[in-house]
């Protein structure tokens, strides 16, 4: 396939008169160790004083017997197994191997001790990050050209942030931060939106025991100070015990989250919203008389752009080892005894304004990654180098997360106004 062939591949859904309103993807998981076995969800920051749980929605009178309600075909509750927050970071992370090479390379460095440099795609929130608004380009204020380029996105021009900041569009952002930096308030929904949940899952609990390396009866005064401190934890409810939290005596741990048990299925849903992908423009130079038109030559360029961004991170499947006890793979099947890939556990399909669906045929990842290529030199532009054409990428941008920015930002925020530190608070 040629490089123009494969650019033009999917302009029917890029295109202003497509009548295709997103891409569908579902994928039916299991966990590695089988159907039925238990895997952990996330925990939940808990409402007032309760304790941080999973995310279960129960839905009717079926909600406490969910192996009943999925033989019966009805659903008794929803567990949220990986949020679309989450899986956007997931999804960007898988662009980072082509951070530099298609696209833009923007690295932050001093936000954390002790670790390296971190790429604008390890970022949480993206151009819309505090540590992104507070940083340093040499002695220049590093925030100055993404506040540049999202004032011109607020205004309808998305073509200066995706040449310096791509996936802020394609799994979103919101700039919405009080600070001492006006906020530009620019905010981008998710061109592409994914979620994990389970159907009519069991929660299970469970509990352990720490047993101490350390026997108190080797020291008589070691015993001694172990029965205080005991003794203390014992008469003062508020008061721990000291030789416990220092792993010198057996400990029983309570009962706690054991994870869960699916009955139903657990599936990923992503959607590539092409509607909202079809949205975004750039303009060509205003007229003398300030007429200012979209440039559909360049919008379908930034269109292709993005959308091969979204490709890729969806073309690029694998097991999603999302924590400790929570590996899933894709369901299989049994066939002449052995367990087998499933083809139809994964489907993808083109939906239509008018609710038609037609199959869509996701690209191998090498396919996707020269639609990447194709995309991104239509967009970019290209230079020779020693006689060979070459992406125009920008050239990387090192930012330095600046402290002291952060600290005048807080402390307007806190109500000091000048942004100083307070009278006889140490500096270093």
């Amino acid at each position: 396939m040629s490089d123009n062939t494969i650019l033009t591949e999917y302009d029917d859904l890029l295109n202003d008169d497509a009548d295709v309103a997103a891409i569908v993807m579902r994928e039916r998981l299991r966990p590695v160790q089988g159907a039925r076995g238990v895997f952990f969800p996330p925990t939940f920051a808990a409402t007032g004083r309760g304790k941080s749980d999973y995310q279960i929605d129960r839905f009717g009178p079926r909600a406490d017997d969910p192996e009943g309600a999925q033989k019966d075909g009805v659903i008794a509750n929803r567990c949220t197994v990986d949020s679309v927050p989450s899986q956007a970071n997931r999804l960007e992370a898988r662009l980072l191997k082509y951070s530099g090479k298609y696209i833009p390379k923007v690295t932050i460095r001093g936000s954390r001790v002790g670790q390296r440099l971190i790429d604008l795609l390890e970022v949480g929130h993206r151009v819309g990050d505090a540590v992104v608004r507070y940083s340093k380009d040499g002695d220049k204020d590093g925030f100055e050209p993404f506040e540049t380029a999202l004032k011109a996105y607020v205004k309808g021009d998305a073509a200066p942030l995706a040449k310096l900041a791509p996936t802020s569009l394609v799994f979103g952002h919101w700039d919405s931060r009080d600070s001492a930096k006006k906020s530009t308030k620019s905010k981008a929904r998710r061109l592409i939106r994914s979620e994990i949940v389970a159907f009519n899952v069991q929660k299970v609990t469970k509990r352990s025991q720490y047993w101490s390396s350390i026997d108190p009866e080797v020291s008589q005064e070691l015993e001694q100070i172990l029965k205080e401190a005991k003794e203390a934890a014992t008469e003062d409810p508020n008061t721990k015990n000291s030789a416990s939290q220092l792993g010198m005596t057996d400990v029983p741990v309570p009962e706690s989250p054991g994870g869960v048990i699916a009955f139903g299925p657990i599936e990923r849903t992503t959607i590539i919203a092409l509607s909202g992908l079809r949205a975004l423009a750039t303009f060509k130079a205003a007229t003398a008389a300030g007429v200012v038109e979209i440039d559909a030559v360049k919008s379908l360029a930034l269109r292709r752009y993005l959308f091969a961004l979204a490709l890729a991170s969806a073309a690029d499947h694998g097991v999603w080892d999302l924590r400790e006890g929570c590996i899933l793979v894709r369901e299989s099947k049994t066939e002449n005894g052995e367990t087998v890939a499933d083809p139809t556990a994964f489907t993808a399909v083109t939906v239509k304004y008018s609710g038609d669906e037609t199959a869509f045929y996701l690209p191998a990842k090498d396919v996707a990654t020269t639609y990447l290529e194709a995309a991104a030199r239509a967009f970019f532009g290209e230079k020779e180098i020693n006689g060979t054409k070459a992406l125009a990428l920008p050239a990387p941008i090192v930012l330095a997360f600046d402290p002291s920015g952060a600290n005048a930002a807080v402390s307007k925020k806190g109500g000091n106004n000048s942004g100083e530190l307070k009278r006889g608070r140490r500096t270093s």
